[in-house]
């Protein structure tokens, strides 16, 4: 086998690595901040989603709302209805659906994840400019329209938050959920 063709990179295949390495290292971030309050991403990504959702949702609204698989949402949420953190109720109409509401044991344990998430800042502020920051995010905004119905069709939604800034110094300080 010839190996020395490996060492050719075309860009999508380098970009495939660059953001696969940066994924995986916010992932870890993350990952560590949320074990100090008791929770795993996939149950944070969930809790959050329900939050944004005004609280009470249904599972659909939650798929179409996250990057997660619906047989993952389903495992995961009942894991969390075992653990106290969600229950689920049918809807009187239609039967069929299933009403997902946060318990005061999650709202707790969103509240404490959401204090650690000042700690994911410290991920990029070392590192790039706030010129460089919306850069990237205006790069990788327009990946992830431009691919999420490629690969999920009308399944998912993406929606872009509203940018927040310093109103003296101009900085982008955060964002503001549509969701």
């Amino acid at each position: 086998m010839d190996y020395s063709k490996f060492k050719n990179l075309k860009i999508g295949h380098y970009l495939t690595i660059l953001l696969h390495h940066n994924s995986h290292l916010n992932h870890k971030k993350l990952e560590q901040e949320l074990r100090k309050v008791g929770l795993t991403v996939e149950r944070f990504i969930i809790l959050h989603a329900i939050c944004t959702l005004g609280g009470i949702t249904n599972p659909s609204s939650i798929t179409r709302e996250t990057i997660l698989e619906p047989h993952a949402i389903s495992a995961v949420l009942v894991r969390m209805e075992k653990d106290g953190l969600i229950t689920r109720t049918s809807y009187d109409k239609p039967k069929n659906m299933v009403k997902v509401e946060l318990t005061e044991k999650a709202k707790g344990l969103i509240e404490q994840a959401w204090l650690k998430m000042p700690k994911m800042d410290e991920f990029w502020k070392d590192c790039l400019t706030n010129e460089e920051v919306k850069t990237l995010l205006t790069l990788l905004e327009k990946v992830r329209e431009h691919n999420l119905p490629v690969i999920y069709g009308d399944k998912k939604r993406s929606y872009i938050p509203i940018p927040k800034y310093d109103p003296k110094t101009k900085a982008l300080t955060g964002f503001y959920s549509k969701l």
